[in-house]
């Protein structure tokens, strides 16, 4: 049998051990090189160049050679380990757990610390919270930080997150992100800040007054960079069309017009399709369905056309960039008495951003390496059997594989499907667990037709 890496015959625990050996014997390697070197009366110089070592450590290595001395590190002294490898694996096993106490999501380290003088029997012993620390760090642990994502849970994602990203990559004369940013508040607070000193920050008054709130519809050009906003009261259907005809009459009435948006019911309400009809100068039939009027709108047929992103994939609408700056460069830190100030303010802030800082999004996001990321965290799922994971969710996450395993199987390295094959083997009962608590029949059908589609193509 032919090995190919330390890890495929090596346990993991004394993987790490072996690699340190093999370090060595490249050590031994490079010195016999400076002593062959040598040997031809190569001068030192050279032979540090040639080995990438400083001239004293070449020098050394000549001289212990001539000396009788061996080429093996010698052994070094020092104090042996406190705690065995048991120990720590215990250590982090214990302040790596979800829920350690009843009320509590995670330790600190020294409520751990604390806990482990009065009950040692855990580990072994009792342990400082410095020590905890340490281990942790060795292995690169660190249960204290979280992250929020935005999980994939549409089944045609990945062909949609396509034909945005082609759209961005490629746009048309007249592209704009469009979107709402909603409930945006007029907070007062209710003291004057103290302005900033020599080293000093500007303080803050943390309590607040709230004056109301306001909505703010955006369109984004990203070849100018551009922004045409206007703050509404709310953001329903009626308000929608009226802002959209607005922006859409700032255009070359004979211009095509791209749209991109996310899929709030508003953006393809019956009400907001005739708005599009009457623009670009088509008939509208009305249609029963949001799929069916999503589908009218996104038709290339007439000179108005929608491009909507998928479902959780607002991240792929390049006009989420620009309310980030807003809140960065006017929301934030702001005190406002009224609506009306903050709605000024808003717009004198969008005129500051088109006459001075506006400039091209350019976008370079292909998607590579997401689909491999939304199968492997789809086996993370399955392998710690989440509690969290109930019947609605596990069926879009089967039908993502399903597709994935269809149009994109390519994309994905052999060993994340095998790994999905064999975790799927292992954890039929945890999935038909999740089925089989479910309530709701079509849920239930949903989820059967959900599970032959990905035997399948994953089985």
């Amino acid at each position: 049998m032919i090995i190919d890496t330390v890890d495929e015959f090596v346990p993991d625990n004394h993987a790490s051990k072996v690699k340190h050996q093999l370090t060595g014997i490249e050590q031994i390697q490079e010195r016999a090189k400076m002593l062959a070197l040598a040997h031809c009366e190569v001068n030192l110089g050279t032979i540090a160049w040639f080995t990438s070592r400083h001239v004293t450590t070449v020098r050394k290595w000549i001289m212990r050679s001539k000396n009788g001395g061996e080429l093996w590190d010698q052994k070094r002294s020092g104090r042996p380990p406190v705690y065995n490898e048991k120990t720590r694996l215990k250590t982090i096993a214990f302040y790596c757990q979800v829920s350690p106490l009843p009320g509590c999501n995670s330790w600190s380290l020294r409520w751990a610390e604390n806990y482990l003088k009065e009950h040692s029997k855990i580990i072994g012993c009792s342990m400082s919270h410095s020590t905890i620390q340490r281990i942790l760090k060795s292995h690169g642990l660190r249960p204290h930080l979280h992250k929020y994502f935005l999980a994939i849970t549409d089944p045609e994602f990945f062909p949609k997150m396509e034909h945005i990203v082609n759209l961005c990559l490629h746009p048309p004369e007249y592209l704009f992100n469009f979107d709402e940013c909603t409930a945006l508040q007029a907070k007062s607070t209710l003291a004057p800040e103290l302005p900033a000193l020599y080293n000093k920050p500007r303080y803050e008054e943390f309590e607040y007054r709230r004056n109301g709130t306001i909505d703010l519809m955006a369109f984004l050009n990203p070849k100018t960079g551009k922004v045409f906003g206007r703050c509404t009261p709310n953001h329903n259907t009626q308000t929608l069309s009226r802002v959209f005809k607005e922006h859409v009459n700032t255009l070359p009435s004979d211009a095509p017009l791209h749209y991109i948006m996310d899929n709030l019911n508003t953006h393809f309400n019956d009400e907001f399709c005739k708005t599009v009809a009457k623009l670009s100068n088509v008939t509208y039939d009305p249609l029963r369905t949001g799929r069916e009027r999503r589908q009218w709108l996104q038709r290339e047929n007439k000179r108005i056309v929608i491009h909507y992103t998928p479902f959780h994939g607002s991240w792929l609408n390049m006009i989420e960039i620009w309310f980030g700056i807003l809140n960065k460069k006017c929301l934030k830190h702001q005190s406002f008495e009224s609506v009306q100030l903050l709605q000024e303010t808003i717009e004198e802030f969008i005129e500051t951003w088109n006459t001075y800082f506006s400039h091209p999004f350019t976008w370079t996001y292909t998607g590579e390496g997401l689909h491999e990321k939304a199968i492997t965290r789809f086996n993370k799922l399955l392998l710690i059997e989440s509690k969290q994971m109930d019947i609605q969710f596990l069926t879009k996450q089967l039908l993502l594989m399903s597709n994935i395993a269809k149009t994109y199987h390519k994309k994905v390295h052999t060993k994340v499907w095998k790994k999905l094959h064999d975790l799927f083997a292992d954890k039929k009962d945890y999935i038909n667990t999740i089925i089989s608590a479910s309530i709701k029949e079509r849920q239930i059908a949903k989820a059967h037709m959900a599970l032959d589609q990905f035997k399948a193509f994953i089985i």
